[in-house]
């Protein structure tokens, strides 16, 4: 049992420590990336387009927070069958769109078209999946408070998304908000949140929370 929770504290470190590295590099990266670069114009994903230099770096960071995320997801949500499911969609597809690269910034070099469109494919179902996850979380958490906690880390990645559309000149800073918001969640989550089991209790909590 102390040695269970002895690795699940280093995992639990593990997926801090790369969090923090994400950070980082989103906001670094970009002096060392294409000149063309612009931190509130271009998203992370584009930090690791095709032909951009150092593209590997971030490409690297977000296959290993996809990992690590799963891995320390795996030991909470082990009877959350529903829950770990949509987890793993979505930490699969953050993976894939690493894989698979976006064009690059200038649209003027040959680029793998197929990887660029299979990249959009995935990072949309980043996106879906992540909002799916939150609202599911929403439904076996124990507490009211944590509830509306995923609605809300939920519902301010479907916003943040939406404003990438409507205000492009800004999508490099939503989309870093958006990954700052939601993987600190993920974090808090992992380390603070209860989360009911058996089906009677669970029917029991919605009767309560009805009066």
């Amino acid at each position: 049992m102390i040695r269970d929770r002895k690795k699940q504290h280093k995992d639990f470190m593990l997926l801090c420590g790369v969090y923090i590295i994400l950070i980082v590099i989103g906001f670094m990266l970009p002096f060392f990336s294409d000149s063309e670069y612009s931190i509130s114009k271009h998203t992370l994903y584009e930090l690791g387009a095709q032909k951009t230099s150092y593209n590997w770096i971030m490409n690297v960071v977000l296959i290993l927070l996809a990992l690590i995320t799963f891995a320390n997801g795996f030991r909470i949500l082990q009877k959350q069958r529903v829950q770990l499911l949509i987890l793993l969609v979505f930490c699969l597809s953050l993976v894939l769109s690493a894989i698979y690269l976006s064009a690059p910034i200038d649209r003027k070099l040959v680029f793998d078209s197929f990887q660029n469109e299979m990249h959009s494919v995935f990072s949309i179902i980043t996106g879906i999946s992540f909002c799916a996850y939150s609202l599911v979380i929403s439904f076996a958490a124990r507490w009211k408070s944590q509830k509306l906690m995923a609605l809300f880390v939920g519902i301010i990645t479907l916003i943040g998304s939406f404003l990438m559309f409507i205000h492009s000149d800004y999508r490099g800073i939503y989309q870093r908000g958006i990954f700052i918001i939601t993987f600190g969640w993920i974090l808090y989550s992992f380390k603070y949140y209860e989360y009911v089991y058996a089906k009677k209790e669970y029917f029991k909590l919605i009767k309560e929370n009805q009066k």
